[in-house]
């Protein structure tokens, strides 16, 4: 077991010893199989939006993306999608 492996266990010990099981690993493909050879597994969504911190302002930017924290966790906020040229709003007719 090398000394990356040992410190993600000891994270999540320290972890799951104060009732938090929703842990997730944001990660690149490459770093997907270290993960999963530490008991993370593939999120049921395909996804993962959060991530705890304890060093970051309210609001700030990354890129594109804009990070917003909420409590603990943080949320990664999608860059605006420009609206569809065909959708429009009607009002009923009355």
């Amino acid at each position: 077991m090398g000394i990356g492996t040992i410190i993600v266990k000891m994270i999540v010990r320290m972890l799951t010893s104060r009732d938090i099981y929703d842990i997730a690993a944001l990660c690149s493909r490459k770093e997907r199989l270290f993960f999963k050879a530490c008991g993370f597994r593939d999120d049921i969504l395909g996804s993962t939006t959060l991530m705890y911190s304890r060093t970051i302002s309210s609001t700030c930017f990354e890129d594109e993306r804009m990070v917003k924290q909420a409590g603990r966790k943080l949320l990664l906020v999608p860059s605006l999608q420009l609206p569809l040229a065909s959708f429009k709003i009607t009002k009923p007719q009355s």
